[in-house]
C-alpha cells in the first residue's frame, strides 16, 4: 500500500528529471553578427528584389520559338511536338541595381512653366535685392514658399538692420558698415540699439514692431534710410557681373515673367535707373516701395572701380538732413550723371484693390511690381498666377485688366457702407462750392480786364489807320489838283465837270441815304428796284470778324464806299469831318465794349454759374451725391463722407478699402459705383494684347 501510495510523488521527480534532461540538452541557437555583407545578402534574396530581377528578366527581348518535329512509325503513328525556347545570345541580362528612391508616376519630364520664367531671369542675368527690417522678416516666410520657391541664393540678396537667416537664404545686415560711433549715440539708430539688445536676451523682435499710423514718425522708418546706399553698395561687391539689378520690399510683389520681358527689351550697358519717379520739391527719384531698377552701366557709374570709393559712409553724415534713403540715391546717381527715368505703371505702387482702372488711366498695360501688398494677399495672387498657367500656358503677359476682372469686379457692388472707394475727381463740399464760386468770379474778372485791354489796341490801331487814311486822302486831292492843271482837249472839260457833278451827286447819296437819282444825275431805270430806305445800315455795317470779335464797320476797314466819302468830305467843312470821326469811334467803342457783370439780366447769369442746380446740392446726402455722379457722363463711382459732408465724384474705378465707422457705429463713409457704366466701358475695350509699345525703346 505505501508503494501506491509514494506513485504520485514519483510522477512528480520523474517528471521533474525528464523536463531537467530536455532543458540541459536542448539544441542552441546561435545568432551571427548582422554585418552589411549579410544584409546585403538577405536583402538580395528577399521577394521584392526577386520581383525586381523577374521584371528585367521579363523585359528582356526573346527569339521566336523553334519548333521541330520528331516522327515515328510504330503500329500507331504519333507525332511528338517539342518546343524549344532560345534566348537571343546579344541581349543577355544584367544584374539590376536596387534603386534608392523609385520614380514617382506622376513625376512631370519637363520644367514647369515657373521654373522657365526663373531659367529666363537667370538668362538675362536678372539679380533680385530685398530690403527687410528684423520686425518684418517673419512676412518673408509667404515670399519664400511661393514667388521665391524656385530661386537660388545666387539669384537673390536679402537685407536687413540684423543678420540672420531665412530657409536657404542669408540676410545681411545693411548696417554693419556704418560708423560705430554713429550707430552708438546716433538718436535714429536707437531701434537698431533695442534689436540687437533683444537679439542677445532671446527676446521676441516682432514686439517691437511699430504701428502704421505712426508714419514718418516710427523709428524703424528713420533707420530705414541708411540702409539704401549700403545695401546697393554691398550688392556691387557680391554681384559684380550681373546685367539688372531689382530692388524691392518686403511688401513688394513681383510679376517674373513681365520683369523678365520687360528687360529683355532694354541694353544693360547703357546707365540706367528705372522707377516711379516721385518729386519732393525739386528732386526726382524712383519710389523705393514700387521699386526700382539699376542697369550695370549705371552701377559702374555709381560705384565702379574709376570712381571715388566709400560712397555710402561719406553719404552717413549726410542722411540727418535726408528725409528718405530713396531719395538720397537719386541723388547719389544724379551727381554721378545718371537720371532717374519714369517707369510707370509698370513699377506701382499699389496693389489690386487700390489700382485705378479705366479710361486714361490702367487697363491693357503690363504690371511688374505692386506694393503694400499683405501676406494672404501675395498668396492669392500667386496662385491666380499658377492656375492661369494651368489654363493657357501660352499666357506669360499679366496686364492690369486680368487683375481687375479676378480681384476686383466680382466685388463691386452698387452701394457700399463702411468704405472708401478713394474716388478721385471733383470734390463738392459747402467750402469747396464757395471757393469754385470765387474762381468763377475772379476768372470773370480776368476777362473783362482781357476785353477791355483789347479794345484799348483795337482803338488805337483804329487811330493809326484813320491818320494812315488821311494821308491817303491828300496825296489824292493832290493827284486830281494836279489832273485839273493839265491842259485840256476841245471838250474834255465839260466831260470832267458833268462826271465830276455825277460823281458828287452819287457820294452825298450814299452818304445822306437818299434814294432820290436825281441828286446823282442819272434816271432810275423801270426795272431796276430802288435801293432800301435803310441802306446806310449796309454801309455801316462791316463783314463779320473771324477773330471772335464784334464786326466792325466798314469805315474802319477803308473800303471803296469810304474812299468816295472821302471825296465828297472835302468839300465840305472841317467841322463835319471831326464830328463824323468822333461818330465812327464811337460807335466803334460800343460795339467792342463787353457788357458789365450789372447789365445782365438776372436769369442770364444764373446760366453762367459753374455749378448746377445738382451740383450744389450734391455734398447734402449720399442720394444727392449718387444723382450728381449719374448727371456726369465720366463719372464711374462716388464717395460721400458724412461728418465733412463731402461728395467726391470718380472718372476712374478702383474697389478701395474699409473705413471704420465712428464711435457708436455711425456710418462716417458711403461708397457708390455705377456698375452699369463701368461694364460697358469695359464690355467695349477689349484688351486684345499687352500694351508694351510704349515701353518699347521708352529709354533709347
Amino acid at each position: 500500500m505505501s508503494l501506491f501510495r509514494r506513485v504520485p510523488g514519483n510522477l512528480t521527480i520523474i517528471f521533474l528529471c525528464v523536463f531537467l534532461t530536455v532543458w540541459l540538452y536542448r539544441p542552441s541557437h546561435r545568432f551571427s553578427h548582422l554585418d552589411s555583407s549579410s544584409l546585403a545578402r538577405y536583402l538580395n534574396r528577399s521577394r521584392t528584389v526577386q520581383t525586381l530581377q523577374s521584371f528585367a528578366a521579363d523585359l528582356t527581348p526573346e527569339c521566336d520559338p523553334v519548333i521541330q518535329a520528331l516522327t515515328t512509325t510504330e503500329l500507331v503513328t504519333t507525332t511528338e511536338i517539342q518546343f524549344v525556347t532560345q534566348t537571343c545570345p546579344a541581349a543577355a541580362p544584367k544584374a539590376t541595381a536596387i534603386p534608392g528612391q523609385l520614380p514617382s508616376k506622376a513625376a512631370p519630364l519637363e520644367f514647369t512653366t515657373e521654373q522657365q520664367i526663373v531659367a529666363r531671369l537667370r538668362d538675362h542675368g536678372i539679380v533680385v535685392i530685398f530690403k527687410t527690417g528684423a520686425q518684418e522678416v517673419a512676412h518673408l516666410s509667404i515670399q519664400v514658399g511661393t514667388t521665391l520657391r524656385y530661386l537660388d541664393p545666387a539669384d537673390i540678396l536679402f537685407f536687413s538692420d540684423l543678420q540672420g537667416s531665412l530657409g536657404p537664404f542669408l540676410i545681411h545686415d545693411a548696417l554693419r558698415n556704418v560708423d560705430q560711433t554713429l550707430k552708438e549715440s546716433d538718436g535714429d539708430f536707437e531701434i537698431y540699439r533695442a534689436i540687437r539688445r533683444y537679439q542677445r536676451t532671446g527676446q521676441d523682435i516682432e514686439e517691437l514692431k511699430e504701428e502704421r499710423k505712426k508714419g514718418d514718425g516710427r523709428s524703424g522708418w528713420r533707420l530705414d534710410k541708411y540702409k539704401f546706399l549700403h545695401m546697393v553698395e554691398e550688392t556691387f561687391e557680391m554681384r559684380p557681373d550681373a546685367k539688372w539689378y531689382v530692388f524691392i520690399e518686403t511688401d513688394s510683389y513681383v510679376v517674373w515673367s513681365n520683369l523678365a520681358a520687360w528687360l529683355s527689351r532694354l541694353d544693360s550697358t547703357r546707365p540706367m535707373y528705372l522707377g516711379a519717379v516721385v518729386y519732393i520739391g525739386d528732386k526726382a527719384f524712383g519710389h523705393g516701395g514700387s521699386g526700382y531698377v539699376l542697369s550695370n552701366a549705371a552701377m559702374n557709374k555709381l560705384l565702379g572701380s574709376d570712381q571715388q570709393q566709400g560712397l555710402a559712409a561719406a553719404w552717413d553724415k549726410r542722411m540727418k538732413e535726408i528725409c528718405c534713403g530713396d531719395l538720397a540715391l537719386g541723388i547719389a546717381l544724379k551727381e554721378k550723371g545718371v537720371d532717374v527715368a519714369g517707369a510707370r505703371p509698370l513699377l506701382n505702387g499699389d496693389k489690386p484693390a487700390t489700382f485705378s482702372f479705366g479710361p486714361k488711366n490702367l487697363w491693357c498695360q503690363p504690371v511688374v511690381t505692386m506694393h503694400h501688398v499683405l501676406p494672404h494677399e501675395i498668396s492669392a495672387i500667386w496662385r491666380y498666377e499658377r492656375r492661369r498657367e494651368i489654363l493657357d500656358a501660352n499666357s506669360n503677359t499679366t496686364i492690369f485688366a486680368d487683375l481687375y476682372y479676378h480681384f476686383v469686379e466680382p466685388l463691386l457692388v452698387e452701394e457700399r457702407d463702411n468704405w472708401d472707394n478713394m474716388a478721385q475727381g471733383k470734390t463738392y463740399s459747402a467750402k469747396e462750392n464757395k471757393k469754385e464760386e470765387e474762381r468763377y468770379l475772379e476768372e470773370e474778372r480776368k476777362k473783362q480786364a482781357e476785353m477791355q485791354m483789347a479794345s484799348a489796341g483795337e482803338s488805337a490801331q483804329n487811330e493809326e489807320e484813320r491818320k494812315k487814311q488821311e494821308v491817303e486822302k491828300k496825296l489824292e486831292e493832290e493827284k486830281v489838283k494836279a489832273e485839273e492843271e493839265k491842259p485840256r482837249f476841245n471838250g474834255q472839260s465839260e466831260v470832267d465837270s458833268k462826271n465830276a457833278a455825277e460823281k458828287a451827286g452819287l457820294e452825298k447819296q450814299i452818304l445822306t441815304g437818299d434814294d432820290n437819282s436825281a441828286h446823282a444825275g442819272e434816271p432810275t431805270s423801270k426795272g431796276e428796284d430802288k435801293e432800301p430806305e435803310n441802306s446806310d445800315t449796309e454801309i455801316d455795317q462791316g463783314p463779320p470778324r473771324t477773330d471772335g470779335r464784334p464786326g466792325s464797320t466798314r469805315l474802319e476797314k477803308g473800303g471803296p464806299n469810304e474812299e468816295k466819302a472821302t471825296a465828297a468830305k472835302a468839300d465840305a467843312s472841317g467841322t463835319r469831318d471831326v464830328a463824323s470821326r468822333e461818330e465812327a469811334e464811337e460807335s466803334i467803342e460800343k460795339s467792342t465794349r463787353s457788357p458789365e457783370p450789372a447789365s445782365v439780366p438776372h436769369g442770364k447769369r444764373d446760366e453762367r454759374k459753374r455749378l448746377t442746380d445738382v451740383e450744389s446740392t450734391a455734398h447734402l446726402s449720399l442720394e444727392n451725391c449718387a444723382r450728381a455722379c449719374e448727371a456726369s457722363e465720366e463719372c464711374f463711382q462716388y464717395v460721400f463722407v458724412e461728418p465733412e459732408s463731402e461728395c467726391t465724384l470718380g472718372h476712374s474705378f478702383r474697389l478701395g478699402r474699409y473705413k471704420a465707422p465712428a464711435e457708436g457705429e455711425r456710418v462716417i463713409s458711403k461708397s457708390g459705383w455705377k456698375l452699369k457704366r463701368i461694364r460697358s466701358w469695359t464690355k467695349n475695350n477689349p484688351c486684345e494684347w499687352a500694351d508694351w509699345a510704349e515701353w518699347i525703346g521708352k529709354y533709347d
